[in-house]
């Protein structure tokens, strides 16, 4: 028993060591995005080398993570988004380097269309500044309301960069978006919910997703206790766990 209650203190003496050098490290380290919760806002980047040509007639050259367009009077590169459906768009950034001085810069718009990439809206436009180096322009876009619908809709960049001599250059964009609780149904799916209860949606957006299929007899017994095995099943289903 001694022996083993020694192991246990120095065990327990190692992973305090451990967590104390790993917590200067973890300090550096930019902070991580969560992609879970409704509150939080996470982001997307897209690199230089994430963009393509619009045409086959656009000239440019890739050094480091930097893209320079090499048309005089602009060079047009898009790309594409890959959003979690249901989304909310809240952020647009550019990310550019920019020494002209002839208000030739480099533009970014995000646009959200329909599934042919047609009848497109207009959700951000950003622009650098007058030789300003290296600099990041952002701009909030959730006035917007644009929800990531990836079935009947499809988000892409269009970014310019307008000088064609190497003195603007296009670094990156982010995109910064929250996650959100699906819509209330207009009608409910137990009989012990109402439409009017107070964790209606909720609820709703639990069976909608497969979540859980209620208590049984068509109800969910919302003031019932939740034993370890149902638990159990509620983590499994929402983060689709699944082991080969």
């Amino acid at each position: 028993m001694k022996g083993r209650r020694s192991r246990h203190l120095v065990e327990g003496a190692l992973l305090a060591l451990l967590a104390s050098c790993a917590a200067p490290l973890l300090a550096q380290q930019a902070p991580v995005a969560h992609t879970y919760g409704t509150s939080g806002t996470s982001y997307y980047r897209l690199n230089a080398g994430d963009f393509v040509p619009y045409s086959s007639g656009v000239q440019y050259f890739v050094n480091g993570n930097s893209l320079y367009g090499l048309n005089v009077g602009g060079s047009a590169f898009e790309s594409s988004l890959h959003l979690p459906a249901g989304a909310l768009l809240t952020d647009f950034e550019l990310d550019a380097c920019d020494t002209a001085a002839d208000s030739k810069h480099v533009t970014a718009k995000l646009y959200e269309c329909d599934r042919f990439g047609q009848n497109c809206i207009l959700v951000g436009n950003l622009t650098s500044g007058d030789n300003n180096g290296c600099a990041t322009v952002a701009s909030d876009v959730s006035s917007v309301n644009v929800t990531v619908d990836n079935v009947g809709h499809l988000l892409w960049v269009e970014a310019i960069t307008e000088s064609g001599d190497g003195t603007s250059s296009l670094r990156g964009i982010l995109i910064g978006y929250r996650l959100q609780v699906s819509p209330a149904p207009g009608t409910a799916t137990f009989g012990d919910v109402p439409t009017d209860h107070l964790y209606f949606r909720a609820i709703e957006a639990l069976a909608a997703s497969g979540i859980t299929g209620g208590c049984g007899g068509g109800n969910f017994c919302p003031g019932g206790n939740v034993t370890r095995g149902e638990m159990a099943a509620f983590l499994a289903r929402a983060l689709g766990l699944h082991w080969p």
